[in-house]
């Protein structure tokens, strides 16, 4: 017999062996920004035909929910209307032969070719479909296997996975500036002891699904230029192919956002670049990732640049001397962070590093946990689980997106509200957060 657990009025159903049924029904909150919507994101910048093999409600929800430039730029995505004969048929070569036309007239410089929840369903081979596509056209194809059932992260991550290993030369093939210590090749003699003064930096993992369209990019481009870093890339607003297949040569990557974790990581693995993960907030948070992608630059090693976090410490001492909140009554606060896993913990960090003394929990409804998160952080995998941390908790403030309001037990604490794209769409781009231009230790 089912039991049932109420909050506000409205009813989560258990089965009879402990298990939650319909454990993905949210009450609450919307759906999230799925995993097709990440790789449309990430490959918006670039000359792309992106296509969305979907009847159109995926490419729909995207174009009108999740992609606020839209309306400002030109982009080419086309939707191969999918017909359920098709699907049922196993007919892929109608898509193909679409896919062909629409290349031959907006000649892209590239052709991405996504799934969505029916053809994930039933098979259809989209990394099959697009070596097809390129054979056909002689334009470089990239299959992504999306379902729309994961969230936009990993959709960021398939994205970037695929544009480094199809567009970025091995490092058989690129020149690489000896660091201090090393033998530099052919000569067996040792760079100079001093660092190269400008070290080049890419940033990995800024979409609007995780910062809108305030200027965080600009921001964060200005700030690396101010500190002496040369700038790179900038994954995944303001770039182009040609920044792509310039990524190998950077110093140090650093990384912004969870839909970019793998990523650093395999361009550690194939061309041997250090990463950083952390982002700058305005104040000691700025300068203590700063001072890790120097010493990432020069030792060759990556870091996490979190104070607080499983893996603090790397970047040097970080130093946590301010003031914010000075006096024992905050000491027995405590604060939940909701959000994308380095953006939260980032501003855990910050808040750590002017001296906020209370207790901070950061959750996530994007991805699994990372190495990085602390002992008590949580990845939410449900609604349910969320209301649940929420009520016991006792947290005296809530971060994150202005729709966790209507979570119950929330009402209890105090609401500090930065939106959150990829959970509420644009409908509070007025309150979402620049970091590097916000007084963080004002938040709480």
């Amino acid at each position: 017999m089912a039991a049932h657990e109420t909050h506000d009025g409205l009813a989560y159903e258990h089965n009879g062996m402990g298990g939650v049924a319909l454990s993905r029904l949210s009450l609450f909150l919307p759906s999230f920004a799925a995993d097709y919507s990440g790789v449309c994101s990430c490959l918006f910048d670039l000359d792309f035909l992106v296509v969305m093999n979907d009847a159109a409600c995926c490419t729909r929800n995207y174009v009108d929910y999740d992609e606020p430039r839209w309306s400002r730029e030109k982009v080419t995505t086309l939707c191969s209307q999918l017909r359920t004969l098709d699907v049922v048929m196993g007919d892929e070569a109608g898509t193909i032969a679409k896919i062909v036309d629409a290349a031959r007239s907006t000649s892209p410089r590239g052709i991405a070719v996504l799934g969505s929840p029916v053809p994930a369903i039933t098979g259809m081979d989209t990394s099959g479909m697009a070596k097809e596509v390129e054979v056909l056209t002689g334009i470089p194809s990239i299959g992504f296997a999306t379902t729309g059932f994961a969230t936009y992260e990993q959709g960021i991550d398939r994205a970037c996975r695929g544009l480094l290993k199809k567009f970025c030369s091995s490092p058989a093939n690129r020149p690489r500036a000896c660091r201090p210590g090393e033998p530099c090749e052919g000569d067996g003699r040792e760079q100079p002891a001093s660092p190269a003064p400008r070290p080049r930096v890419n940033v990995l993992g800024i979409t609007p699904l995780d910062f809108g369209t305030v200027g965080t990019e600009h921001d964060l481009t200005s700030w690396l230029q101010n500190e002496g870093f040369e700038v790179g890339a900038c994954w995944c607003m303001g770039f182009s192919l040609e920044d792509v297949r310039q990524t190998p040569k950077a110093d140090v990557n650093l990384v912004v956002s969870a839909g970019a974790l793998k990523a650093a990581t395999t361009a550690e693995a194939l061309f041997g670049t250090p990463f950083v993960v952390g982002l700058p907030c305005a104040g000691k948070q700025a300068a203590y990732v700063a001072a890790s992608l120097r010493q990432a630059a020069t030792s060759g090693s990556s870091a996490y640049a979190l104070v607080g976090s499983e893996s603090e410490g790397a970047g040097g001492n970080a130093g946590t001397d301010g003031n914010v909140g000075a006096g024992p009554q905050r000491a027995n606060e405590s604060a939940l962070i909701v959000g994308d896993w380095v953006c939260a913990s980032s501003l855990r960090s910050a808040l750590r590093l002017e001296g906020w003394p209370g207790k901070i929990t950061v959750a996530s409804l994007f991805g699994k946990r990372p190495v990085f998160a602390g002992a008590e952080d949580a990845a939410i995998a449900c609604e349910r689980q969320l209301v649940d941390l929420v009520r016991n908790g006792n947290f005296s403030s809530i971060i994150g997106d202005p729709l966790l309001g209507r979570i119950p037990g929330a009402r209890a604490s105090r609401h500090v509200r930065l939106a959150h794209p990829a959970l509420s769409s644009n409908l509070f781009e007025a309150e979402m957060l620049r970091y590097l231009t916000t007084d963080v230790s004002k938040l709480l």
